[in-house]
């Protein structure tokens, strides 16, 4: 048994250098991404509306494909998507790289989508490996990964820049991808019984089989909560630039700061408190606590003046670190043994369905009914979530 736990503490730790050397590659393209794609634009074409037109594409591309991809490593096994996902990003950050064209940027853009839909399946691989007890601590190595790659990758973004130039940085992203995929390929092992897989009965994927599980009593309920903040955050990072330049004066390197504090306090919370902090409170009133801290900090965003607004930024990270892992942890608890994958793929769809959404609500706030309408309407909507998350405290939906 204590062999066995020693190997799934590796195989955690394999899993999280993979995720966090493949997003290290996603962030660097964040500062780099519309000025690289601004040099393909003809002074008809508006930048603005195609940098936005790109980001929704491959948005909603994972939207789509997340649950795909997740059931089908439910079928096949999480090793083969996981590894056909890096190799298949890396080759798409190429075509990225050297395309010639908008149009190609644009499919470029489109396949990328497709390809890293897979966090899902990472997702699914951490839970098929640790106890319930250990399930909320496993799955904070996600959010740590996340947090880690996009607080270090814009900074390797602006610097490869700077030194080779953005094609230099572009392709280092391809470089990232395979770098993670030649560890997975050695390191990684398969956490699924393929062979026991084949004899299981699974239903046939298909837009049925996700409407029946949005509508199960106790997934539908954490999936409405989820996607409620997701939209809510996904407004907030869209307008939050724009809102402290308005607010405080505030550059990009500065709003790079505030960002990179945000991201440590989720990244610690997620890599290393989440476990001691879900087995005293459990998931549940974690969530409750989280909405509730979310909605009290864009609430208050418009009442504070540096350096008090650093409050905001703190209580942000905490609360979306708490929340997002308290969730992926009772949804991967009242899922099936055998369709962790695409039930997590759907969760992972809400995400994808929630930045779609939440820009636009976002950017047409904040042009419309003034700087601090978008957060004070974000604070609203996730007090929603926090009323609704008191359901959760009925005794059908585990913990």
């Amino acid at each position: 048994m204590s062999g066995k736990t020693g190997s799934n503490r590796t195989q955690l730790v394999i899993i999280f250098l993979t995720i966090f050397i493949d997003l290290l590659g996603f962030g660097i393209i964040i500062p780099v991404f519309p000025i690289y794609v601004q040099g393909f634009v003809t002074g008809t074409q508006d930048i603005g509306k195609i940098v936005a037109l790109m980001v929704t594409a491959y948005a909603l591309m994972q939207f789509i494909f997340s649950p795909i991809w997740g059931r089908l490593s439910d079928r096949i096994g999480r090793r083969p998507v996981i590894l056909g996902s890096l190799c298949a990003t890396g080759i798409t950050h190429l075509l990225f790289a050297l395309a010639p064209n908008l149009g190609l940027l644009f499919v470029a853009r489109i396949l990328t989508g497709i390809a890293a839909a897979t966090i899902p399946t990472a997702m699914a691989f951490i839970s098929d490996i640790t106890s319930e007890k250990d399930r909320a601590k496993g799955m904070g190595l996600i959010g740590a990964a996340f947090g880690l790659g996009l607080i270090l990758g814009p900074a390797m973004g602006g610097i490869l820049s700077h030194l080779g130039g953005m094609k230099v940085a572009l392709l280092s992203t391809a470089l990232f991808s395979f770098s993670a995929f030649l560890l997975a390929f050695f390191k990684l092992i398969e956490s699924v019984d393929v062979a026991g897989a084949s004899e299981r009965d699974y239903r046939r994927y298909n837009i049925w089989y996700v409407l029946k599980t949005v509508a199960h009593p106790r997934l539908g309920l954490l999936f409405i909560i989820f996607l409620l903040v997701s939209i809510s955050f996904a407004n907030f990072t869209t307008i939050f630039v724009l809102f402290t330049e308005r607010r405080f004066g505030y550059s990009p390197t500065e709003n790079g700061y505030l960002l990179a504090l945000m991201g440590v306090v989720s990244a610690s919370i997620q890599g290393r408190w989440i476990g001691p902090i879900t087995e005293k409170f459990g998931e549940k009133k974690l969530i409750t606590f989280a909405t509730l801290l979310l909605s009290s900090a864009f609430l208050i965003s418009r009442y504070l003046l540096m350096p008090a607004f650093l409050l905001v930024i703190v209580m942000i990270g905490t609360g979306i670190a708490l929340h997002n892992t308290s969730i992926i942890s009772l949804i991967s608890k009242n899922a099936g043994a055998d369709e962790q994958g695409g039930i997590l793929g759907i969760h992972q769809s809400f995400s994808a369905l929630g930045r779609m959404i939440g820009p636009i609500w976002g950017g047409y706030f904040f042009d419309n009914f003034g700087i601090f309408s978008p957060l004070t309407s974000a604070a609203v909507v996730i007090l929603v979530s926090c009323g609704l998350s008191l359901a959760l405290y009925r005794k059908d939906i585990l913990s």
